[in-house]
């Protein structure tokens, strides 16, 4: 197959040949500490601590009542063409864990974006700055009883995604520009994003949807998912609407990759990676569904 064996990585990760790795129980959580050899500058230790359960599913937390979930990790992303998707698919298989929510075959993910009245998030992607925000609402299916209120940070590479589980009704009102309704979680995120989206005016500006397959390792802060069949609409917002009008927002034989972890990266999932052509740049969920707007711009 072509390509196989001939691209090196993009990124730079630790090197497990350089490092020394302990695992220690404590209690309910299980430590591991990665520990370079030694250097004339050496770094600090990196530390993992999880539960004996792993690390919540996202879907399950949209069954508890005022949840909070904050995950901080770094993001890399790449457009892979239908052969490497078919065979880092049989390689992740292998080597990480299926989402336990959406299982082998996957699951759709639907999402509302937001922004400013003078659309501030947009011209900051269009800008290229190295501090961006994203704000959305997310469900699974249109027939879900909560909905995923999201604000997404990015900075230097790094990214900080905050979630606040509402309500089916809260967020229809929400969707209405109600954003007072945030004020009934009590959180900072909520409050910040009233203060915010009320003081700059936000309101719902696409809608997108996309088939995911998602891998995860039941001990470490790492994320592995392919994303397919992205399409949008730039009208309608109706976020548990069953009959929506989408345009397909990339071709079908294309998919994005989205590689999520901490400091380090398994050595197998490089060596996996290493096999595929990461040159290519996905296009953006977010600025992609604002295609009118971007054509008004230029």
């Amino acid at each position: 197959m072509k390509g196989r064996g001939i691209h090196p990585l993009p990124f730079m990760l630790p090197e497990p040949g350089h490092c020394q790795s302990y695992h220690v129980k404590f209690n309910s959580f299980n430590i591991f500490i990665f520990s370079q050899k030694w250097s004339p500058n050496p770094a600090p230790p990196l530390y993992y601590i999880v539960t004996k359960k792993g690390r919540d599913n996202e879907m399950a937390l949209s069954q508890k009542e005022n949840a909070v979930l904050a995950v901080s990790r770094r993001e890399v992303k790449y457009l892979l063409n239908l052969s490497d998707r078919l065979y880092l698919i049989n390689a992740l298989d292998r080597l990480l864990i299926p989402d336990a929510y959406g299982g082998y075959n996957g699951y759709t993910v639907r999402s509302v974006y937001f922004d400013s009245i003078i659309n501030e998030d947009y011209m900051d992607k269009q800008c290229h700055k190295d501090e961006k925000k994203r704000i959305r609402l997310r469900v699974y299916h249109p027939n879900d009883t909560k909905a995923k209120f999201e604000l997404k940070r990015k900075s230097f590479g790094r990214e900080l995604k905050e979630s606040v589980v509402v309500t089916r009704e809260d967020a229809i009102r929400i969707l209405q520009c109600n954003y007072s309704v945030l004020l009934n979680y009590s959180h900072p995120t909520a409050r910040y994003a009233y203060e915010l989206m009320t003081h700059s005016l936000y309101r719902p500006v696409s809608l997108v949807e996309y088939d995911r397959r998602a891998y995860t390792h039941p001990d470490f802060n790492t994320r592995v998912t392919l994303d397919n069949n992205m399409r949008y609409c730039g009208f309608c917002h109706d976020l548990f609407s069953h009959r929506l009008n989408f345009k397909a927002a990339m071709p079908k034989d294309d998919t994005i990759l989205e590689i999520k972890y901490d400091r380090y990266l398994f050595r197998q999932i490089q060596q996996a990676l290493s096999n595929c052509d990461l040159t290519r740049k996905p296009p953006s969920k977010f600025g992609t569904s604002r295609e009118i707007l971007k054509s008004y711009y230029n």
